[in-house]
């Protein structure tokens, strides 16, 4: 689902500085079984958690590029899922279709839906140097380079959040030890201790994060 580019996040924001999601309604990718909307809300969530967090805290702004073939029912049935999970993750869906092509205008709460009926209409929302060539504009965007990107950068953000985890559980495990009463408890709250230390020390992610995470973020950039 994520390499038929049929939803992308190609970096770029409207006028108002939100992030835009991309959503190309032709293609034979939203005929397949496995294209449904607990999929495709899947994914649409997952591109959402990937701008900075002043970006998400504001909604996204999805441009919907319906003017070859109307949005198939799985698009709107996975749009109010993300809005269901993550309420204002979506800030606003920009349908740019022919007006007689959606014959009604699809009602998602909590999301502000403009139909528009072209691509000057679009500008008044996000301007062309924000848009990709697919919609007229000069916003450098491949979208097989970005799946290859994430293949390489997934792995890696994978293996910090295993890394967090773990550290944030020692952290508070070590939080929560009970008020000393004596002696032995100094022994045994110490000993507590250094079992953690060497199970943080030893852990093979957080190991292979501290040998490799210089040189994977040296490559990413270069990249």
């Amino acid at each position: 689902l994520l390499r038929s580019g049929i939803v992308c996040l190609p970096g770029s924001s409207d006028r108002l500085g939100r992030a835009l999601l991309r959503v190309t309604t032709s293609g034979s990718a939203w005929g397949a079984a496995w294209c449904s909307a607990t999929e495709l809300a899947r994914l649409i969530l997952y591109l959402c958690s990937l701008p900075r967090r002043e970006a998400k805290d504001s909604g996204l702004t999805v441009v919907v590029d319906a003017r070859k073939q109307p949005p198939a029912p799985v698009l709107f049935s996975a749009l109010c899922s993300v809005q269901s999970i993550s309420p204002g993750c979506i800030h606003t869906v920009l349908l740019l279709a022919e007006k007689e092509l959606v014959p009604h205008r699809e009602r998602l709460p909590g999301v502000q839906v403009e139909t528009l009926a072209s691509l000057k209409a679009l500008g008044r929302y996000v301007d062309s140097s924000q848009l990709t060539q697919e919609l007229d504009g000069a916003f450098p965007y491949c979208h097989d380079e970005w799946v290859q990107f994430f293949q390489k950068l997934h792995p890696f953000t994978a293996s910090l959040r295993q890394a967090s985890e773990l550290l944030q559980s020692c952290i508070h495990e070590l939080r929560s030890t009970d008020t000393l009463a004596g002696t032995q408890d100094v022994a045994t709250c110490i000993g507590r201790h250094q079992e953690l230390m060497r199970r943080v020390l030893s852990d093979p992610q957080l190991v292979r994060v501290q040998r490799e995470a210089g040189a994977v973020l040296a490559r990413l950039r270069r990249e």
